[in-house]
């Protein structure tokens, strides 16, 4: 055998062990890429019921596995003596964890009301979906962020396990102007956007 077939047999091979090991790997960042608009958050409010935050898939129609999120209210620690860091305070709501949401289905994360007669006074209030109260209220003066973090698997073609992780932050001062919005009366389903939604490693 020629040196000039021998070196084609090796270039070959080479090219199709690179082939064989990265396509795969293509196809997982290819994969990742295109669920940046699955599961995505969405904010409304509900006459009956008050506010809801859910993971929105009833337009995407995926099914999403090992959905798991985490509720907490975050306050800012004014800096100590000789320090001028603020330190986070975080206070835990709720923490879940559900097997599946199908292809025709929200998941809903929080049910909340926003409680009082006046800007200053105005309770954050934890609810089932139907509105009942299930946890005491608090203050928002006592924290400045609402936050939401989520997970879940989005099932694809590939057999891949791509996930999803999201961060969803709602400021003390937007949820004021949610209840200007709402308190005297609104009689229709009203959508609200969040602060700020943050994705690990975009």
């Amino acid at each position: 055998m020629s040196i000039d077939k021998l070196l084609e047999q090796v270039v070959s091979q080479v090219l199709a062990l690179i082939t064989f090991f990265a396509f795969p790997v293509i196809q997982y960042f290819l994969l990742k890429w295109t669920v940046r608009q699955e599961g995505l958050p969405r904010l409304g409010y509900l006459p009956e019921y008050g506010f809801r935050l859910v993971i929105r898939n009833i337009p995407r129609r995926r099914l999403l596995k090992n959905i798991k999120y985490k509720v907490f209210l975050r306050s800012l620690i004014p800096p100590s003596k000789g320090s001028t860091a603020y330190t986070f305070y975080d206070t835990d709501i709720l923490y879940k964890e559900e097997l599946f949401v199908f292809h025709n289905s929200d998941q809903t994360m929080l049910s909340f009301q926003l409680q009082g007669d006046k800007e200053d006074n105005i309770d954050f209030v934890i609810t089932d979906k139907l509105g009942n109260k299930i946890q005491n209220e608090i203050s928002i003066k006592n924290f400045e962020k609402l936050i939401c973090d989520y997970s879940a698997t989005v099932e694809n073609f590939f057999n891949f396990d791509v996930q999803i992780e999201k961060r969803v932050v709602i400021q003390s001062s937007s949820l004021v102007k949610m209840w200007q919005e709402t308190h005297l009366g609104c009689d229709k389903f009203k959508e609200f956007n969040v602060d700020h939604i943050l994705t690990p490693g975009y």
